[in-house]
């Protein structure tokens, strides 16, 4: 076997190589976090699978009846006794929702991404480098005893892996990668007590090996041999790895397949058309006996509870039955017995249409079944949006959560792990709303109000585009595609479009775009229909314009059958681009990526080239190049395509982030990561984004699928303007201190950049928070500059600041010490010693001596002082602690208690900029002090219109009138008026 290919190793911390200003950062010790998780302007949850920035409006739909916004949420433990939050609970500090696995004794297992943070009542969880899954406990804490690494023990960066799952005293966790060119998979396990690595495998000739769930002996897997075949279901055995392979066949995994592993039985529910729920038996990994799959349409989860199976459904075997359904867990048919208190909301429907519950997730205790979805009573008592029934009787228990909840997400013997809204404003809105882009709240505009009388039947929604009049919305179950006015919301019903699949069963409407006046449809069908169109055969791709008649476009595409064709269309100019599982477009090799002719349907660019399997989640464009995002042998593949030779460049380090969708805004690609496109690579925005959606200056984002929905309103952003720094070192000590500046945004963390000569950054590079940083450094001389981040980006550097560190060499002698007076006091200036902590002062009654003493000064360049009357001789010295300096020149200074006039200043200069003239100039060096100076300006050499004084030696003039002038400077004290300064010519526009 060939040595494996791997992906290039993330930088994970700062290189050490050269450990300048001895930075041991406490910081290393713990995962560093870059910098940024960006906030949402806000967040609509619930129910929402896709969404359209469009003009003010972002358009959201999906399998909802209700919204909060806008909102914020938190993932919170609650007690199955009281229902009230149990604060002490484990939590994530992070935006990303906080889920688990059950580990099958009372605990979850969480999978570890980057930039997650982790508390609980014991304060911050840091988790170290390299640990890819933490344990949250049957006490609902953080299990501080477990951390497991990533699989791959030659790659422990890596963190990338499937759903974790315990078997006994071992938990197990997969993932895979390329080995000349082909997808491998490979499984670690590891101690359920430790999460050390008991064993490591890798499996030749299968390309990947998904878990499913654990029993008490074995692990359940979905298993792939090669990367074009199907899956079939398997187990591994603890202790040996062995892989047991079965001939059950396990259709439709790459077409949103559900899967409970519940006792010794595993559920999945199988998409449409098909919907059905079957069961195997996990002690045989076949069929289970006497099972009669039922017909359960849109199935969002299922609990198991003895005898019975319950469902988030309403209509079984096209029966309708109260919520929650419940089948026989022997047989799946429907449970007759079984009669739950009803789920009601407080009001009837204007329309009188009677309402029909919404449930969208279950969990269990083994006596209560708790429940969410979108009902206000319960068995006339009220339980807005969560409630328990008891599991034998279907009475309502007295458990009650309020304040309102969204989601039971799992249960544990620590408690049940729900998802809290921070703010409710709930809405009434059935599978399509339009929400304000500033505020995020829902607008009046409501195509499918019960209260119309409506002449399309409302549908959960799963794919939007709009025009500049229509919004156009497809059903996920109907396979309708109708357009609503942007203005009214009446829904036009002369325009109607039917996907069909052969047999004549509603086929499905993934994808919709409008270029010009046609609308593009893309998914799975094979018909279309329409009361303009009539019936026409159409298969994944069709064209319709915006006046109703269908076009010829239809691109034939040809691919496994094991994978979705069409997932992704974007249209530029004259050219539409596809994405999805399809390996040709019209006979000839495409896989995974075509542009083709918006008319025509013929292809418009040569193949993309790419090696072996590609299937692509998401496109965008920035009209120079076409972004790809995806997967290529099951390893993430995010790139460039150009145009118009579609070759790619390939992005990277992806993280192991396989992206689910693509978006390209303000210079940024959104694509599992945010990536900078001038260099490929992953920006300083250290975030996770799952499904986005964007126009060129806000993007949207649907955190993995969860339903809910994050609104950015402009990214890239603002990043900070430069800090300023400062830095001291005594001996080996240096402390840093750093202020931010006030304007620019606001920054969440710094860069420490050290170099071995002015403007150099070779020696190191550090993240820093707060404000400043105190440690020891060796023997050195240093050029440091600082960079404030946040998640828009980086400042500027700061000044450049030089710092001598330890006893390098004593410092150069202070230059040209100069001296003025005014009766008994002194003022002294000198040039600064570059590597000085300090400076010496010596005085005496002779030239050279030092009968006065030697005064210590701090480390300035200037000094005034009150003596007796006398003639002093002074020198000066530079010190730091590496010795002393020679002496800078001697002065002689004779203070007699007179004041001498002062002589003229030198360097004035004046700029002027928007009628603003600024002066600046140099106190004289000799003779009086000055008290203060004189500024004169005339219009003729020497001449004389104005005067103004100044305290310090600079003036700004505002609202300077305009003309030319001729300025000079004069100092001043109390013995009179010194002469001028040179003159300057000013011209003010």
């Amino acid at each position: 076997m060939k040595k494996r290919e791997r992906p290039p190793q993330k930088q994970r911390h700062a290189s050490t190589a050269v450990v300048v200003l001895g930075l041991i950062l406490a910081a290393a010790a713990a995962r560093l976090h870059a910098d940024i998780a960006a906030t949402p302007a806000w967040r609509i949850g619930g129910g929402v699978t896709t969404a359209l920035v469009h003009g003010t409006t972002v358009f959201v739909a999906g399998p909802f009846t209700q919204l909060y916004t806008p909102s914020s949420s938190e993932d919170q433990f609650y007690d199955p006794n009281t229902g009230q939050v149990q604060a002490r609970c484990a939590r994530s500090t992070t935006t990303r929702p906080l889920s688990g696995t059950p580990d099958g004794t009372g605990g979850l297992l969480v999978t570890v991404r980057e930039g997650d943070a982790f508390a609980d009542f014991n304060g911050a969880y840091l988790v170290s480098l390299e640990t890819a899954i933490v344990r949250i406990g049957n006490d609902c804490l953080w299990d501080r005893q477990f951390a497991a690494p990533g699989v791959d023990p030659t790659n422990p960066s890596d963190l990338t892996l499937g759903l974790p799952v315990r078997v006994g005293n071992v938990v197990f966790a997969s993932n895979a990668v390329v080995v000349d060119f082909f997808l491998r998979a490979q499984v670690s396990a590891y101690d359920a007590t430790s999460g050390a690595r008991l064993a490591y495998q890798f499996y030749p000739g299968i390309s990947e090996i998904g878990f499913l769930g654990g029993t008490a002996t074995q692990a359940i897997a979905r298993v792939r041999g090669s990367n074009a075949s199907g899956y079939t279901l398997g187990s591994i055995t603890p202790g040996t790895m062995a892989l047991a392979q079965t001939l059950t066949s396990l259709a439709d995994e790459t077409a949103s397949v559900r899967t409970w592993l519940r006792g010794q039985t595993m559920y999945r529910a199988r998409p449409a058309p098909s919907s059905r729920l079957e069961a195997y038996d996990l002690t045989t990994l076949v069929p289970k006996s006497g099972w009669t799959a039922p017909v359960v349409a849109g199935l969002s989860d299922l609990e198991v509870v003895g005898a019975r199976v319950f469902l988030t459904a309403g209509v079984v075997n096209g029966q309708t039955v109260a919520q929650p359904a419940v089948l026989l867990e022997a047989s799946g048919a429907i449970d007759t017995t079984w009669s739950p208190a009803a789920l009601t909301r407080r009001s009837a429907d204007p329309s009188g249409q009677p309402y029909v519950p919404a449930l969208t997730a279950l969990a269990t205790d083994g006596q209560r079944l708790y429940m969410s979805g979108d009902f206000e009573r319960v068995a006339g008592g009220d339980r807005v949006g969560v409630a328990a029934l008891s599991a034998s009787t279907g009475g309502l228990d007295a458990w009650d959560s309020a304040p309102f909840l969204v989601s039971p997400l799992e249960y544990s013997a620590g408690g049940l792990l729900m998802t809290r809204p921070t703010g409710t404003n709930l809405v009434t809105r059935r599978y399509v709303a339009a929400i304000d882009r500033a505020t995020g709240v829902v607008t009046p505009w409501n195509p499918n109000d019960q209260g119309r009388t409506l002449q399309h039947q409302p549908s959960p929604v799963s794919a939007l585009a709009a025009d500049a009049t229509y919004l156009y919305f497809a059903s996920a179950t109907t396979g309708e595609v109708l357009r609503a006015d942007l203005a009214t919301a009446d829904v036009d019903q002369a325009w109607k479009v039917t996907a069909l699949r052969t047999a004549g069963q509603a086929g499905s409407v993934t994808n919709l775009i409008v270029v010009g006046d046609v609308v593009y449809l893309g998914g799975d069908f094979d018909v279309l229909s329409g009361p303009t169109i009539g019936t026409a055969s159409r298969h994944d791709l069709a064209a319709v314009g915006t006046n109703g008649a269908l076009t010829p476009w239809a691109p034939a595409l040809e691919g496994s059958l094991f994978g979705t064709l069409v997932r992704t269309i974007i249209g530029f100019g004259n050219t539409i681009y596809l994405g999805g599982d399809f390996t040709s477009v019209a006979t000839q090799f495409r896989p995974g990526f075509a542009a083709v002719d918006s008319v025509s349907g013929a292809l418009a660019q040569p193949e993309m080239a790419v090696i072996g399997e590609t299937r692509l989640y998401g496109l965008a464009t920035d009209g120079v190049q076409t972004f790809v995002a995806g997967v290529m042998f099951g390893a993430p593949l995010v790139g460039a395509a150009s145009i118009p030779d579609s070759v790619l460049t390939a992005y990277g380090p992806t993280g192991g982030v396989v992206p689910q969708s693509a978006a390209f805004v303000k210079g940024k690609l959104y694509a599992g990561r945010e990536y900078d496109v001038q260099t490929g690579a992953p920006t300083e925005r250290q975030t996770q984004w799952g499904t986005v959606f964007a126009d060129d200056n806000a993007l949207v984002h649907l955190p993995d699928g969860d339903g809910t929905l994050d609104y950015y309103p402009a990214l890239p952003g603002s990043p900070p303007d430069p800090p300023t720094l400062s830095a001291l070192a005594t001996g080996n000590r240096v402390d840093l201190s750093w202020t931010r500046a006030l304007t620019g945004g606001v920054p969440t963390s710094y860069t420490l950049l050290v170099g071995s000569a002015p403007g150099a950054t070779d020696l190191a590079t550090f993240v820093l928070r707060g404000s400043s940083f105190t440690t020891t450094a060796p023997n050195g001389f240093y050029y440091i500059t600082l960079v404030a981040r946040n998640g828009d980006g980086a400042s500027a550097p700061s000044s450049e600041v030089a710092l001598q560190v330890g006893c390098f060499t004593a410092p150069s002698a202070p230059a040209a010490l100069t001296f003025t007076t005014a009766g008994t006091t002194a003022s002294l200036r000198w040039g600064a010693s570059a590597t000085a902590a300090g400076y010496v002062l010596e005085a005496g009654r002779a030239p050279g001596t030092t009968d006065y003493g030697a005064v210590p000064l701090p480390n300035s360049t200037t000094l005034v002082a009150s003596v007796a009357p006398g003639v002093y001789y002074a020198r000066l010295r530079a010190v730091n602690a590496c010795g002393i300096s020679p002496a800078s020149n001697e002065i002689a200074v004779t203070l007699d208690g007179s004041v001498a006039v002062p002589n003229p200043p030198t360097g004035l200069t004046a700029v002027v900029s928007g009628g603003v003239a600024a002066f600046t100039w140099t106190p004289p060096t000799s003779g009086g002090t000055p008290a203060g100076y004189w500024l004169e300006a005339g219009t003729t050499p020497g001449g004389v219109i104005a005067v103004v004084p100044s305290a310090v030696p600079s003036l700004a003039v505002s609202a300077a009138p305009r003309g030319t002038y001729y300025v000079r400077v004069r100092s001043y004290n109390t013995a009179g008026i010194g002469s001028a300064s040179a003159e300057v010519l000013v011209v003010v526009p």
